[in-house]
């Protein structure tokens, strides 16, 4: 079966289907249970996934569609950027790298700048899926790494990292998103951060005294910072659902967990160099990660001098020279008059911008880390996928949990 015509089949599939069948299914060819309830050992042999399949998890899980619309958005200035994506995020910040891991070795998918408004518009386009994979996918590491066994949780060791499976992990930025919030409540919000830790405002007491913050309210630093924290979060809990679902209609076997300990699998321990993040250690004696090179930036030392460059680096992705809401922005915009539309964006005030900065290198000289409380970036979820051993559930569970795309998979997928 052409590519093209395995890529169309996913588009007519139904949604409703995919959640009416969506299970965790475990067992992939290759594995081994000895539970005492649902022994086997599978008589096949691992088959990896194929270039198209991991391209479409990747496209469902991080993929281009177009550009996001950014309705009012845009004269609060909190709206990030204009990538569109299939999965949605806090001010469509988009700061997150994709990595996934397989048999040949540890890769990082990252989707160019969108063309046109709607990306994958015709059938034509649905070509683009497999090369952006192609085109955007780095190797950073050569053959399937190693990890210790306290990587894992040990009710996941029997299957992770198995031959034949990938192993997909969103990567989240904290800080750009922090900061960018920031921008927007000291400018609309009208409230100023308490640090109850140490029972003072942080960094602004200049501010109050002149009265900036007059009609007024502290939030506690940990309050903002959890804040922040959940609902960055959930851009790694979109990916991969998208991606679970997306194997319910190739027939493929997913599992979503978090059973991992992130700073070993981000590499921060002496045992294995996992995905290859930079660490700090703060204050607190706690690593903290802030970069994968090549790959994804916190706004933070050491990726900037200090964080009065972060701030100034933040700000200028928006208005500086080419910033997204300048007129001198090349890039795709929903806008049918760009230029028209780019001149009621307002810009932050110097004022906010520098109570910002304030506040963020209090929290820096403070605490020694960026965020105070969190982590800059981290490894929220993960999604192992596989192709399923049919035979070890139609030993042990009824027939309807085998569809017929997972029946039919390697005849449509494969042949």
């Amino acid at each position: 079966m052409p590519d093209r015509e395995r890529i169309n089949k996913l588009f007519d599939y139904p949604l409703f289907k995919s959640l009416a069948h969506r299970r965790g299914r475990r067992f992939g060819l290759g594995y081994k249970i000895s539970d005492g309830i649902t022994d086997y050992v599978s008589e096949k042999e691992p088959v990896p996934l194929s270039d198209l399949e991991t391209a479409i998890l990747c496209w469902a899980g991080d993929g281009v569609n177009g550009v996001a619309l950014g309705e009012q958005q845009l004269v609060t200035g909190v709206m990030s950027t204009w990538k569109g994506r299939t999965t949605p995020c806090p001010c469509n910040n988009q700061n997150t790298a994709f990595a996934f891991i397989n048999d040949d070795g540890i890769f990082f998918y990252n989707p160019p700048e969108a063309e046109k408004v709607v990306e994958i518009e015709t059938e034509e386009d649905r070509d683009k899926i497999l090369k952006i994979f192609k085109e955007n996918t780095v190797k950073v590491f050569d053959g399937r790494p190693q990890f210790p066994a306290e990587a894992w949780l040990k009710s996941n060791q029997w299957f992770v990292n198995a031959p034949g499976s990938t192993l997909f992990l969103p990567v989240v930025d904290l800080t750009s998103e922090y900061i960018n919030f920031l921008l927007y409540a000291f400018e609309h919000e009208g409230y100023y951060i308490l640090d109850q830790m140490k029972g003072k405002p942080a960094g602004v007491q200049k501010w109050i005294d002149a009265g900036r913050f007059d009609q007024g309210f502290s939030v506690p630093l940990l309050m903002f910072e959890t804040f922040v924290f959940n609902v960055v979060v959930a851009m790694g809990h979109y990916k991969v659902q998208n991606m679970a679902l997306a194997c319910e209609a190739m027939g493929l076997g997913n599992f979503v967990w978090a059973g991992f300990t992130p700073l070993i699998v981000l590499g921060g321990t002496p045992f294995c160099r996992g995905l290859g993040a930079t660490f700090i250690t703060g204050k607190d004696g706690l690593p903290n990660p802030v970069a994968i090179k090549g790959q994804l930036a916190s706004f933070c030392p050491p990726n900037y001098k200090n964080m009065d460059e972060a701030v100034d680096a933040l700000v200028a992705e928006r208005e500086g020279e080419n910033g997204i809401f300048t007129s001198n922005f090349k890039g795709v915009t929903p806008f049918k008059n760009w230029q028209e539309a780019q001149k009621g964006i307002p810009k932050y005030s110097k004022e906010t911008v520098q109570i910002t900065k304030d506040f963020c290198n209090y929290v820096y000289e403070e605490y020694g880390r960026f965020p105070a409380f969190f982590d800059a970036i981290f490894l929220p979820v993960g999604i192992t996928v596989h192709h399923l051993d049919i035979d070890f559930y139609e030993k042990y569970y009824p027939s309807e949990v085998i569809t017929e795309e997972i029946r039919n998979h390697m005849k449509n997928w494969h042949e």
